[in-house]
Formats: structure tokens, sequence, C-alpha cells
């Protein structure tokens, strides 16, 4: 449904069933920024429109998911993701170096390194007592030193993750579509695996039995692990008693696409200062701030009405080429149980009165 719209943003309202079969009326707003050196984001001139489905960069399961739907109903906090690159410091080739987000309450720290292996080292053994011909018997694992690079995709695909053998009979993996879990025991098949070149700066992958937690900065797919857990239980019961409704033990921190290090809960004000940390070319540090901008909603179904400002809920950083953008969504919720009246936006600097 259309919106009365006052803000240069595009917004959009729509109603969606709650757990209880209660109709709410959602409006949602996205703005897209300019970074400036050293102070606010500046509204860019040219708008980008609301996203309306997830999107990737090809096959879901095997790339990551660089926009996610504006069409979610709720989410509890805020979400802070960066598409892009980090790179080395002063443009020197190096073989590791670190990077990092920072947004207010919460930050997210990487070290990243160039394209690193594990390395089999074998040794010949006897196959028994009694039989004495030679073969090869794993001695250790070696984790090489990464290649020097410049630069290094801020990607999924290159921290830590995977898929087990039948996968499918398993539960979701954190990061399918990551490297560095291999079995200890197939050096045979191979004597060199892929290492992960982005981990947790406070979690270094020493060892090739370490299964640390997966670390990036781009969005969750919903289907991965820590989104997947969240989406509630369809079985017999739900089909019986709440189907088309959504289950019962939904979390509504399904819909938090962000690394759980990059939830802000509660929601971010729309002010907060924010810092980026080799994630820019020629750059080291980016400091700035959030526009200071709030968005205030307003609607009229008689004999009642409904107003209040909206909640920041999703800060992307793009630094893709050709991009170089951050998005902003604002989103709120308010009883709609018949499809009347129009919601009328506004928008306001956070220390002013609605305009």
């Amino acid at each position: 449904m259309s919106v009365d719209n006052r803000t240069p943003f595009p917004a959009l309202a729509f109603r969606q069933y709650g757990l209880e079969g209660e109709l709410a009326g959602i409006v949602v707003a996205r703005g897209t920024f300019k970074l400036t050196d050293g102070g606010p984001l500046q509204v860019a001139e040219e708008q980008y429109p609301l996203v309306m489905s997830d999107t990737y960069e090809g096959d879901p399961h095997e790339t990551p998911q660089i926009a996610c739907t504006d069409l979610a109903p709720f989410k509890p906090g805020t979400d802070v993701t960066f598409l892009g690159a980090t790179f080395s410091p002063g443009g020197e080739a190096a073989s590791s170096w670190t990077c990092g987000l920072k947004l207010g309450p919460v930050s997210k720290r990487l070290r990243v390194h160039g394209p690193r292996v594990w390395r089999a080292h074998t040794r010949k053994t006897w196959k028994g007592l009694l039989d004495r011909t030679k073969e090869d018997a794993l001695d250790h694992w070696e984790l090489t030193e990464g290649e020097p690079i410049e630069y290094l995709p801020i990607d999924w695909r290159l921290a830590f993750g995977g898929r087990e053998a039948n996968e499918t009979e398993k539960p979701p993996a954190r990061n399918p579509i990551g490297k560095g879990l291999i079995d200890p025991t197939i050096f045979f098949k191979r004597s060199e695996w892929p290492a992960p070149q982005i981990e947790d700066e406070s979690q270094p992958i020493l060892t090739v039995d370490d299964q640390p937690d997966p670390a990036s900065l781009g969005p969750l797919s919903p289907f991965w692990k820590d989104r997947a857990q969240r989406a509630g239980t369809y079985d017999d019961a739900w089909l019986k008693e709440q189907h088309p409704l959504l289950p019962r033990d939904f979390d509504y921190r399904f819909w938090q696409a962000a690394h759980p290090d990059l939830v802000a809960e509660p929601w971010l004000q729309g002010d907060e200062e924010f810092e980026l940390q080799n994630l820019l070319p020629r750059r080291e540090t980016l400091k700035g701030l959030l526009p200071n901008i709030g968005l205030y909603v307003e609607i009229d179904q008689e004999p009642v009405s409904s107003e209040g400002w909206m909640v920041l809920d999703g800060v992307h950083f793009d630094m893709r080429p050709g991009i170089g953008r951050v998005f902003l969504t604002w989103r709120c919720n308010f009883p709609w149980p018949e499809r009347q009246g129009q919601p009328k936006l506004s928008m306001a600097r956070l220390t002013e009165s609605v305009s």
C-alpha cells in the first residue's frame, strides 16, 4: 500500500498476520546515504528502491547474500552489515592483517590472510606386525602462511565453514559456503586443502581440528543455522492447530540477518559514531556518524489514530565497486485490522520536532 510520504526515502505499507492471527500494519522505509570524512552520513541524490526479496550473488546455496528483503514485519534489534573488501595497511602486499567495523555499542574485528592451505605431512609405516609393506601414515597437518596480497573480499566463502558428508541428514550449517571444514583422516586423497582466510581476531585457527564460530561482516542467509533455528517448529501439531500462521515458537530474531556480534539490542538511535578500519582503499581508518534522522508515522483510523517514531533496524555499508553507499532501514508496527487510513511519513532531526 502507498504511503503519504513526506521524506526523500522510498517507503511502503503492508499488513501481516501475527502469531495469534491478529493483523498488523507495517511501514518500512529505506534511505540511501553517502559517507563523509569524519562527519554524519549525507542523504544521497539517488535513492535506491526498497528490496522486495532476498538477493544473492548467484546460487543461494553457493554464494553469499548481498541484500535482505525489506518486507520483514519486525526486528527486535538493529542489523549492522558490511559488503566490500579489506585493504592491507599502507597498500603494501601482506600475508595477514586485521580489519574491523564499529558502530555504537557493537563491533567486529577480523584477521584476514592471503591464500593458505592445510598441508598434510606423512611418514612411512608398516601395515601391520606381520605385513612389512610400507604405507603412508599421517604425521601432522601444517597451516601454511598466507600468500602476500593487497586486498581481500569480505566474503563468507573465505571464512571457516563448508559442508560435511551427508549434509542433507544433518542440521543446517552455520556457514555452508565457507571452507576449512575437512576430515583430517582423508589426507591420502589430497595432501593440501584450502584453509579459511577470514577469522575472528580473538579466535585464531591453529589446528585442523579447530571449528571456530564463522566470522565475517555480511548478512547471514535465512536457511543457515543461526537464523533457521529461530524459524519455529513446523510439525503435525503446527499443521493441525496453527497453519497457515507462523508457529507459536517463531522467534522474530529470525529476521536479524547480521552476525550476532553486530546486532544492537535495543535498536540504535540513529546518531551513533562508526569506524571502518582497513575497509576502504588507501584509507586505514574512517570515522563518521549516523545522520541524526528520525522518521515519524501517523495514521488516522477513525475513530482512533496511531502515531509514533519508526525504529532504525538496519545499517548496511555496501562498499562494493560502483555502489559505495550506506543504506538505513526504518520500520514500525501498528494494529490495522481493517485497511483503513493511509500512513503519513515525516522526517525530523532527532533533536527537532517532526516536520
